[in-house]
């Protein structure tokens, strides 16, 4: 690893959201995604036993986010985004890796993505997802959800 990558590594902060910072969170979610969370829905994940909502952070600024709710040994991803100037720096990898080390006893991780997306549909294979099944029709628009699932190694 290069010394500018390691330093941009180190400049991450990658942690559970506070509920303060949830208009943030909610202003991140609208610019990058088709259907974001209100402050309020994000407020609520966070307050819930099962909710995690964790963020990166660069030099201060909000650069990423994760929502994921945990349903016994399984984890739902329900969002994630990473401002434009940010991808491809490694932001969604720590967040879903951060999760995923965080977390205790999970067996399986599961999420939904746009058929359509390519990009995300490759990034989650990187992270060791793989396609199980479509809903047809389920974004209000009509697109088509590609669901992905990885089997995790039980930890602790």
């Amino acid at each position: 690893m290069s010394s500018a990558a390691s330093a941009r590594d180190a400049a991450l902060a990658v942690r559970p959201a506070w509920l303060s910072e949830c208009a943030q969170l909610a202003a991140l979610a609208s610019a990058v995604l088709p259907e974001a969370w209100s402050e309020a829905q994000l407020s609520s994940e966070i307050a819930l036993p099962e909710g995690r909502v964790w963020i990166a952070r660069r030099e201060g600024g909000l650069i990423g986010f994760l929502v994921a709710r945990r349903e016994l040994d399984e984890l739902h991803i329900l969002l994630t985004g990473v401002a434009p100037r940010a991808r491809r720096s490694g932001a969604a990898s720590r967040l879903f890796e951060a999760l995923l080390s965080h977390e205790r006893g999970l067996a399986r991780v599961h999420l939904e993505v746009r058929e359509g997306n390519l990009g995300a549909l490759a990034f989650y294979r990187t992270l060791g997802l793989e396609p199980v099944g479509r809903r047809p029709r389920h974004y209000p628009d009509g697109d088509t959800a590609v669901l992905m699932s990885r089997t995790l190694e039980p930890r602790g």
